[in-house]
């Protein structure tokens, strides 16, 4: 796809882009045409374009600052569930998206690999599709899916290796039912840690800091008590597997922000959180 950067743009462009209703999560098939090629595989009968950008890049003024537009392939798909690993952002490459207007098609399936990005001009020559509608919330999720593929965090291989029975012991944990089938992760804001060495090691023993920010006071005890007799072998002064841990949960309205100095959030188990939440903290 091909555009003029070097064009005249402002306020009236922004708002012209405003009004066509291009914002992030809008839905595009581009016309099939020599003048506007598709620069990744593409199925024209039953993928889209979704709009990967933050809105308010989107309709900048400034089209020199911004000049490109970010979108994503996605596929149509027959069904849709809202609690799925797809639609709840458990896959890293793939998303769920719901969306309206589409005839059986409830949702699209977002592929995080097909992304590029045209000139953001291409927006004033060209309408998203009005007739498929994202609902804001939805298009939250999608950000927050989108913002973990950036910010996921790197572990040292070896921690890795060496933590993976202590790691499935914490997600068994965090799976548990509560009430009504709600599990206690949803009642954890952020899983945050931090680590020693930030190498390698041949041997040694790692030093590894977990903290759980809990909703409520309840969730805070529930965690500590399915947690405190299985994490035992790890916490003892010579750690297990070739790792030492500590690990503390608090109600996050009770924690100071100087309690999270040194701490980084373990994006890899974000699909515990709450997708909208995760765009929050990537803006």
């Amino acid at each position: 796809m091909h555009g003029d950067e070097s064009s005249p743009f402002g306020e009236n462009e922004a708002q012209q882009i405003l009004e066509a209703g291009w914002r992030q999560g809008s839905v595009f098939r581009p016309p099939m045409s020599p003048a506007l090629p598709v620069p990744v595989p593409f199925d024209d009968e039953n993928e889209w374009f979704v709009v990967c950008t933050q809105s308010c890049t989107v309709v900048s003024r400034d089209l020199a600052g911004d000049p490109h537009i970010e979108f994503l392939v996605a596929k149509a798909i027959g069904h849709y569930k809202g609690n799925s690993q797809e639609a709840t952002g458990k896959v890293l490459r793939r998303f769920h998206l719901p969306v309206s207007g589409l005839a059986n098609v409830p949702a699209l399936e977002c592929d995080i690999n097909r992304r590029f990005f045209v000139p953001r001009t291409l927006c004033l020559a060209h309408p998203p599709e009005t007739c498929i509608t994202v609902s804001e919330d939805d298009a939250r999720n999608l950000a927050g899916w989108i913002s973990r593929d950036y910010t996921r965090i790197a572990l040292p291989n070896e921690l890795v290796i060496r933590a993976k029975g202590l790691f499935d012991t914490i997600q068994t944990a965090l799976k548990k039912n509560i009430k009504s089938g709600e599990r206690l992760s949803s009642s954890i804001d952020k899983i945050l840690v931090r680590w020693s060495p930030d190498s390698e090691l041949q041997g040694g023993v790692y030093q590894l800091d977990i903290l759980f920010l809990c909703a409520d006071e309840a969730a805070d005890l529930r965690l500590n008590s399915l947690l405190e007799a299985k994490l035992q072998p790890f916490t003892e002064e010579g750690g297990h597997d070739g790792v030492r841990l500590k690990f503390a949960n608090a109600v996050k309205s009770e924690t100071f922000l100087s309690q999270l100095d040194g701490y980084t959030r373990l994006s890899e188990w974000d699909y515990l959180s709450n997708l909208g939440d995760v765009a929050e903290d990537g803006h």
